[in-house]
């Protein structure tokens, strides 16, 4: 059976974990994306490595200054006031959201494989209103930082090129 170059270079990078979105579904509402330099990405995904949201600082194109908070159930805090305290520590303008939306499995016995979509959005901080919003399918829940701001590039959210790799997210 003959495979063709694509097949053959999405199976490799598939078994080789060079990706971690299967698939990614953006949406952009222009009229309510404001100027910034300022952003906050809060990660609310469950069973993620501490201090994951923190990867995405050195991960944005370099005129935009990153601050992170993760929320994690054994917080003694409220996530409302871990936000409310990185957003005025940094003087944030929009805040990028990570968030499990559901997962699930496909296949039976030992060919069975977990999946998750996890949904982001990006929000004005100054009208609470969303102006990017996207659902990804992957097969974790640690996406790298780096597929989601190329993402955030190509839709037209972000200006700028991806700074030169993570060690830790490459």
């Amino acid at each position: 059976m003959r495979l063709s170059f694509l097949t053959c270079l999405l199976l490799s990078t598939l078994l080789t974990g060079c990706t971690t979105i299967l698939d990614i579904q953006s949406n952009v509402r222009v009229v309510d994306k404001p100027p910034f330099e300022r952003i906050l990405v809060v990660s609310r995904l469950p069973n993620v490595e501490p201090g994951y949201a923190t990867t995405f600082v050195g991960e944005f194109p370099s005129q935009y200054t990153v601050c992170s908070v993760d929320i994690s159930p054994i917080a003694f805090e409220t996530p409302d006031e871990l936000i409310d305290r990185q957003i005025k520590e940094c003087n944030s303008q929009v805040m990028l959201t990570l968030d499990l939306n559901r997962n699930f499995s496909r296949g039976s016995g030992k060919y069975i494989t977990g999946y998750n979509n996890i949904y982001l959005e990006m929000t004005n901080l100054a009208t609470g209103k969303p102006f990017w919003k996207a659902i990804v399918l992957s097969g974790v829940t640690e996406l790298r930082p780096r597929e989601i701001v190329r993402q955030l590039i190509k839709d037209g959210v972000l200006n700028g090129k991806v700074p030169i790799s993570n060690p830790r997210y490459p």
